[in-house]
């Protein structure tokens, strides 16, 4: 049986590929930036994941990776991390945080030593719009006088293609999922508070092994299903004709999975039981679309043009097919005007929402392999 993790020479293989990335676009080295919430370029690189703090992975062109992590999260990167030199960060603790009894370095003293052995002229860096201004700043600042190049892409695109080892992992994790969204739909009843029924799904995958829960659950109902994303709420039962979305998913090994199914709880009425009957037909189509070589946009047309033909086309906000895999949205994004094609080894959700209509909203979504020939679906629940 395949063990379900990533192997020590894949960590290294990942490494390989960057570098060869570097070369081609001129880079002397890269710098993968991440937090608790949008770790996966770390992760991808060293298997470690930052809590409460930031972390920096250094991938440089000539020589070995180093990590940097906080103070606070130290212990535990040395605990996980498959890049061997690790070196704890005082730029990566929370502001106003006070450590007196670590050592730390700064990042200008790794930059530093870089330089001694070769210096660093044009660096790659991905992700730093999407880190705090305190770490913007500092690594602006440190960097001052060099070429700094939006790298995003380059991890984006090297991720988006998964290997055998990560989707066998996947496949654990929706199968994880899949468990936790069948509890719910089988739990859920006439009474039942919105948050004890997420709390149904959280535990059933924290028994199946889950690392943690992928995102804040959407488990709404009522009016409450109309916004397309909310938070389950101790307000709010479960009345007899609600629409219930329950939109969940849970982490193995890093890997991410994310679900939804939309039910009708106790008796139903012909327009709700038509637009649930919409929805899951136009996430079908899309479904069927799918295989290596196909476009992206064709995907989500099948999807709109159905939800478009019954009437329920300005409540299909969004494009119907987002990346899965460290992130549980992650790229490629894909809707009407993408360019994109599919590609052997990409990981999709197909979402589709239905949202704001005169009797709440509707989410469709299942995980998927594509393959050559068509997908392989991940999302194990029934309509």
């Amino acid at each position: 049986m395949q063990e379900l993790r990533i192997p020590d020479q894949e960590f290294k293989e990942r490494i390989e590929k960057i570098k060869a990335r570097l070369d081609e676009k001129g880079l002397d080295a890269i710098l993968l930036l991440g937090d608790e919430h949008r770790y996966g370029h770390v992760r991808y690189v060293s298997d470690y994941r930052p809590i409460l703090e930031y972390a920096v992975a250094i991938v440089p062109l000539e020589g070995e990776p180093i990590l940097l992590a906080g103070p606070e999260c130290g212990d535990y990167a040395y605990m996980t991390s498959k890049i061997e030199d690790i070196r704890i960060c005082c730029d990566l603790a929370i502001p106003g945080e006070e450590y007196p009894t670590i050592k730390m370095v700064s990042l200008a003293d790794v930059i530093k030593e870089l330089d001694s052995k070769k210096r660093l002229n044009r660096l790659g860096v991905a992700d730093l719009d999407l880190q705090p201004a305190f770490l913007v700043d500092t690594i602006r600042r440190t960097l001052a006088g060099r070429e700094l190049i939006d790298a995003t892409q380059i991890m984006n695109e090297l991720r988006a293609i998964k290997s055998p080892n990560e989707i066998a992992i996947m496949r654990k994790v929706f199968e994880i999922g899949s468990i936790g969204l069948k509890v719910g739909i089988e739990k859920a009843k006439v009474g039942m508070g919105e948050t004890d029924l997420a709390a149904e799904m959280a535990c059933a995958m924290w028994r199946e092994g889950a690392e943690q829960m992928s995102h804040c659950f959407m488990v709404a109902s009522g009016k409450r299903t109309g916004p397309a994303l909310s938070f389950p709420t101790d307000k709010k039962a479960i009345e007899d004709g609600d629409l219930v979305i329950l939109d969940i998913g849970a982490v193995y090994e890093g890997y991410f999975s994310d679900n939804a199914r939309t039910i009708i709880v106790g008796k139903e009425t012909k327009e709700r039981a038509h637009a649930l009957k919409v929805a899951e037909e136009a996430k079908n189509a899309a479904i069927a679309k799918i295989r290596a070589g196909a476009q992206a946009s064709e995907v989500d047309r099948a999807a709109r043009e159905i939800v478009e033909e019954a009437g329920f086309g300005k409540n299909c906000i969004y494009g119907v097919l987002h990346g899965v895999g460290l992130q549980h949205c992650e790229y490629p994004y894909a809707g009407p005007k993408s360019d994109l094609i599919l590609q052997e080894g990409m990981v999709f959700c197909v979402d589709v929402g239905l949202f704001n209509l005169p009797f709440g909203g509707i989410r469709m979504e299942d995980g998927l392999v594509v393959t050559r020939d068509g997908a392989e679906v991940l999302t194990k629940v029934g309509a």
